[in-house]
């Protein structure tokens, strides 16, 4: 998947996973969420995080989440693999209020990820704006961010919401 490197366009990338973030605090009655740091390489297209690239998720996220907390447990990756001696994060725990006061934390919800044939039908038929794009996690969120500032549809539309979640 295609990477942003560059500062700028990586801010662009984080602040919309933030919105996001906060879109599903609001709807779910949070103070924060925890991001797997599968969700993370999903929405960013990213598979290795230099330390720059996380103190600049760090500082792009602040502005919505002021108290953050990177977790080094051991995670299994998407593929089944297991990291034992994790040397980077494997988990990404942001609240609005201070992590020592409990705040309301529950795990990030993510969407299935689509088969790769069940894209290909997607992209020929409808929605072919979408096949010359590296990373479909980020032009979902994308897709969904701005139909849901133009009024077209519910926060709670985007899958797999339940309100029985919470």
């Amino acid at each position: 998947m295609k990477q942003i490197d560059t500062e700028e366009g990586a801010k662009r990338q984080h602040r919309t996973v933030a919105l996001f973030c906060v879109i599903q605090c609001w709807v779910r009655g949070l103070d924060g969420v925890i991001l797997s740091r599968s969700d993370i390489e999903r929405l960013l297209g990213l598979e290795r995080f230099k330390e720059t690239r996380i103190d600049w998720i760090r500082r792009d996220f602040k502005e919505f989440f002021p108290f953050q907390k990177l977790g080094y447990e051991p995670y299994v990756s998407p593929e089944g693999y297991i990291n034992q001696n994790q040397e980077s994060f494997a988990s990404f725990t942001i609240s609005r209020v201070p992590l020592d006061q409990e705040p309301k934390i529950k795990s990030f919800k993510l969407w299935k990820l689509p088969t790769r044939q069940h894209l290909n039908e997607l992209y020929e038929g409808f929605i072919p704006f979408f096949a010359d794009y590296a990373n479909y996690d980020e032009r979902f969120l994308a897709s969904y961010l701005t139909l849901l500032a133009q009024g077209q549809i519910s926060p709670k539309s985007i899958p797999p919401f339940n309100a029985k979640d919470g």
